[in-house]
């Protein structure tokens, strides 16, 4: 079978859990016809790294359902599971060409993160991302998480301030602890953050941050330049960093600062969002 055959519901878990260093996955999934070959693949985002891990499959009036245990203390040859941020899925079909599926969780399913810790403090957690599929994240770093669109942007005169707003679908993933608009040049290797505010709605979190242009109550006001705009969201453990889609309007306006005029942009949809102190 190959990747165009692959042509069924998508596999769905049913229970994610840990047992000492073992992590056991169970799901299900209809194939609509013979039952196929499964594998258990994990991905690393970064680095590239394939692993494959054999599952147990059973099938009973056209349901196939399908377990897996990766010990992730000792799953490479007796070493434990390198660290980062490892995408799982399921190989289905015969080899040299399996299409690959990810796994998202079954309806009522809890999406809550679950830790574990290898010798010398390594975090290990399976969890649920934005995009709503299961991740093993070994060793907690900060990683990329996509992007999102902004949903908006505005001039706070009274404070000297760029206000950006915005939100994030909390159907799929925890509620962060922390919320950090980050403000990069990847050029120049220079960074300002911002603390953002967050508000829990239903079914999504809101949040809010105001980036200083002429001054500040702890640091100084934002730099000159042309900046690149991130939110940085943190729970269980982890730190996600989603970049910045730019709103359908922007802010355009001259401020006066260390007496001369300076002139402050941000950019619009469909570009990502900028901000720039000084010519455009």
């Amino acid at each position: 079978m190959d990747e165009a055959e692959v042509a069924m519901p998508d596999p769905h878990l049913t229970e994610v859990g840990w047992a000492g260093s073992v992590l056991r996955l169970t799901g299900r999934f209809e194939p609509g016809g013979a039952v196929p070959e499964i594998e258990l693949v994990l991905h690393e985002q970064d680095e590239g790294g394939r692993l494959r891990v054999p599952v147990a499959v059973e099938a009973r009036n056209g349901v196939v359902t399908f377990e897996a245990e990766v010990d992730v203390a000792s799953v490479m040859g007796g070493r434990p599971l390198p660290g980062g941020l490892w995408d799982v899925g399921l190989a289905i079909g015969s080899p040299p060409a399996p299409g690959t599926v990810p796994l998202g969780r079954a309806p009522g399913m809890d999406p809550s993160p679950q830790r574990r810790f290898l010798p010398g403090s390594v975090t290990v957690i399976a969890y649920f991302g934005i995009d709503g599929l299961l991740k093993v994240d070994v060793g907690g770093r900060s990683h990329s998480a996509g992007s999102v669109r902004a949903d908006g942007t505005r001039w706070n005169g009274e404070r000297a301030e760029i206000v950006v707003t915005g939100h994030l679908d909390l159907r799929e993933i925890s509620m962060p602890i922390s919320g950090t608009l980050l403000l990069t040049q990847p050029a120049s290797d220079r960074r300002f953050e911002v603390i953002a505010m967050l508000e829990e709605q239903p079914d999504r979190l809101r949040y809010t941050a105001a980036v200083p242009v002429t001054r500040a109550l702890i640091d100084d006001p934002l730099p000159r330049g042309t900046w690149d705009v991130s939110l940085c969201v943190g729970f269980s453990g982890m730190h996600r960093e989603l970049r910045l889609l730019a709103p359908d309007e922007g802010v355009d306006v001259q401020v006066w600062r260390r007496l001369r005029h300076l002139r402050v942009t941000s950019s619009t949809a469909p570009d990502p969002l900028t901000i720039t102190l000084g010519r455009a």
